[in-house]
């Protein structure tokens, strides 16, 4: 039990380390149904479950619920295209650091800024990514360096790094919860 646990955080690190969230022209071009759209954003956000979740990430009825409050556009004739799968990667990224409405918040700021969609998602993925890689050890250092850019793109930037942080900080516990629960005599934390 204890290897296989070992083997699942390893996994998941190397998982989220390696994370490439797919780009705006990766996304695809063709109109999908709500099955789709959900198994394929599902698909995009699984290195950021945490502790083997069987918890779904995003269902049908949250993306119904995200039309009826209006943080996606509504479906045209049922079918979703790379605004709605965009967003949806953001939203289902971030809810799990913030509240939806700071999270949509963001995003309607990011594409007023933009005037692109596009661009606004691509600057999220490529911030999510760089982000994930300042939390990783090497050689005993951890990389931490932000680089100061305009006031604008600043929220994106501290929204990845709280979101990472929780993300990372969620899986120690996990790690450590499982190993002292493993060792019901050791009453003392001891510092491995």
């Amino acid at each position: 039990m204890e290897k296989n646990m070992c083997d699942y955080e390893n996994n998941w690190q190397l998982n989220l380390q390696n994370i490439h969230l797919p780009r705006w022209d990766e996304l695809p071009d063709i109109d999908i149904y709500m099955d789709q759209l959900v198994t394929l954003v599902e698909r995009y956000t699984e290195p950021f479950k945490v502790n083997q979740s069987t918890h779904p990430l995003l269902t049908a009825s949250m993306v119904n619920n995200y039309v009826k409050q209006k943080l996606i556009p509504a479906p045209i004739k049922k079918r979703y295209d790379r605004r709605h799968i965009a967003r949806l990667i953001i939203l289902t990224i971030l809810k799990q650091a913030f509240d939806i409405a700071i999270v949509q918040k963001g995003i309607e700021l990011q594409i007023k800024r933009n005037q692109d969609y596009a661009l606004a998602y691509e600057q999220f993925c490529n911030q999510m990514e760089e982000t994930i890689q300042l939390f990783f050890v090497d050689e005993n250092t951890v990389k931490f360096e932000l680089d100061v850019l305009d006031t604008t793109y600043q929220p994106i930037q501290l929204a990845t790094i709280a979101l990472t942080s929780k993300l990372v900080t969620e899986n120690m516990l996990n790690q450590l919860t499982k190993k002292y629960q493993t060792k019901p005599d050791n009453k003392e934390y001891k510092n491995d």
